[in-house]
């Protein structure tokens, strides 16, 4: 009874016409399937990745290093205000796979709705996972202030309360692709910062 199980067993196998014998995958075909396998597994989780990095945009943070020309102009009493600003801004790329470029861009400086200063956003590029730290400069000249304005920006001043707007719109070149048109970003960067040195002049 056991031979003729095990006869049976025999003939149910891939029997090699030349040898009688059963075949046997090569060690090659072995590897190679392994390799296949393998290779579309990591192109299946490229193409997930590359979804979820799509959805993905660069975070900004903006911090004002230093401000002048604003506090003694406007508590002179003068209808206009030059002030010069300095900010500190960083971004990070949180995609694995793409980098995130800007030609450049604008970054305004703005108190009750009035643009005080403004000047340009250098152009970057950061790789992925990547991260960089700028500086951008904002200056004006002659800027009108009405004397409500005026009077309520010196109170906040001496109250050590004043806050101005900075507003930073970028410019994006195809986020990294090439061959993409360029394109207007949003303003991402949107922030109320304390002026420091506040105080009765």
């Amino acid at each position: 009874m056991t031979a003729a199980i095990a006869d049976e067993y025999v003939l149910l196998k891939s029997i090699d016409d030349s040898t009688g014998q059963p075949r046997r995958r090569s060690r090659f075909r072995v590897a190679l399937d392994i390799v296949l396998v393998a290779a579309a597994a990591a192109y299946l989780i490229w193409v997930i990745q590359f979804f979820i990095d799509e959805s993905k945009v660069a975070t900004f943070s903006v911090e004002l290093a230093a401000v002048e020309r604003l506090n003694a102009t406007a508590a002179a009493g003068r209808a206009t205000v030059s002030p010069w600003f300095l900010l500190a801004a960083k971004v990070e790329n949180p995609r694995a796979l793409e980098p995130w470029c800007s030609i450049g861009g604008r970054a305004v400086v703005s108190y009750g709705g009035v643009s005080l200063a403004w000047g340009p956003v250098p152009g970057f590029c950061l790789p992925t996972k990547g991260a960089a730290e700028m500086e951008v400069a904002a200056e004006g000249r002659g800027v009108g202030m009405s004397e409500d304005l005026r009077r309520r920006f010196v109170e906040e001043w001496n109250a050590g309360t004043a806050r101005v707007l900075a507003e930073m719109k970028l410019f994006y070149n195809g986020n990294g692709k090439s061959g993409t048109r360029a394109y207007e970003g949003v303003s991402l960067v949107w922030r109320q910062l304390t002026l420091p040195g506040q105080g009765p002049p």
